[in-house]
């Protein structure tokens, strides 16, 4: 964030050397950003200014409270639609037929399965070491807001590595 960015020192600072109404809001709204350099550090060693800070966060809970208990009767009043009961025997039934046709596919695959679990357990156990190593190197600190994403995307593109070789493996079999 650039100065231009910044709340001026006027809007930040009383003329006592506190934090004004404005930057103590800042604070606790989260929005260190728009401050100038200091000012965070400021409210951590000043009594005055940390316990209006804390004053600011109370009233905002309160104020928050009071608004849910005003609207809260409101979204009482209006009556839950019944859901229908959960179809447990047609779920069964499902399930088991869809087992029944997978069987088939699942016994002619079965050939290769030791090869493929090998596989997979040197590809888990690639990761993990490789997890370990960037973690206890330190070099996660800022990318820990990003673990499931990139978890995410591994999952798919193991999916779409599994999704290829099923197809290919389908095709040499003379499936689809």
């Amino acid at each position: 964030m650039h100065d231009d960015d910044k709340l001026s020192p006027d809007l930040v600072w009383q003329p006592d050397g506190h934090l004004t109404d404005i930057a103590l809001t800042a604070l606790g709204d989260g929005e260190e950003a728009i401050l100038p350099e200091g000012a965070a550090a400021h409210v951590a060693r000043c009594q005055i200014c940390s316990s209006a800070l804390g004053r600011a966060a109370l009233l905002s809970l309160r104020a928050g409270e009071m608004l849910r208990a005003h609207a809260a009767p409101s979204g009482a009043s209006e009556p839950a639609a019944p859901r229908a009961p959960l179809p447990i025997p047609a779920i069964t039934f499902a399930l088991a037929l869809s087992a029944l046709g997978a069987a088939p596919s699942l016994v002619a695959g079965a050939g290769g399965l030791r090869e493929r679990l090998a596989a997979l357990w040197h590809a888990c156990a690639v990761v993990v070491r490789t997890g370990c190593a960037v973690a206890g190197s330190g070099a996660l600190s800022g990318w820990l807001t990003a673990l499931p994403w990139l978890s995410a995307a591994l999952l798919v593109v193991v999916g779409v590595g599994v999704a290829w070789t099923r197809g290919k493996q389908l095709t040499l079999n003379g499936g689809m």
